[in-house]
C-alpha cells in the first residue's frame, strides 16, 4: 500500500486498524482514535476498500475491524461481508413485499 494515494483522513483511519483478526478493533475505539464521526468512518472504510485495502470485520469476539494477516483471515472477512449482503437482500425482499401489499404493484 502506497501512503501517498490516501487522503489524510484515510491515513488516520488506516493507522487505527490493526493487522490480524485477533487484534480486531471495535468501531467505537477507531472513532475515538481517528477523530472521525461514525458516518465519516464508514465512508472512509468504503473509500479504502475501493482503493484496494482489505478491511475485514468480525461480528463475533473479539469484534471489530482488522486488516487480514493471512489468506484464511481474508476468506473469513469475506464471509462476514457475504453474510451481511445476504441479510440486506432478505430485508430488501421483505420491504418490496410490504410495499406491494401496502401500495400495490
Amino acid at each position: 500500500m502506497t501512503e501517498n494515494i490516501f487522503t489524510k483522513q484515510e491515513q488516520q483511519v488506516l493507522a487505527c486498524i490493526p493487522r490480524g483478526e485477533k487484534n480486531a478493533k471495535k468501531v467505537k475505539t477507531i472513532i475515538l482514535q481517528s477523530g472521525c464521526n461514525t458516518r465519516d468512518l464508514y465512508e472512509t472504510r468504503e473509500s479504502l476498500l475501493n482503493k484496494g485495502v482489505p478491511i475485514g470485520s468480525l461480528r463475533h469476539p473479539p469484534y471489530g475491524w482488522f486488516i487480514p494477516a493471512t489468506k484464511e483471515e481474508a476468506k473469513r472477512g469475506l464471509l462476514e461481508y457475504s453474510s451481511q449482503a445476504a441479510t440486506m437482500n432478505k430485508n430488501l425482499a421483505i420491504f418490496k413485499a410490504a410495499m406491494k401489499k401496502e401500495f400495490g404493484e
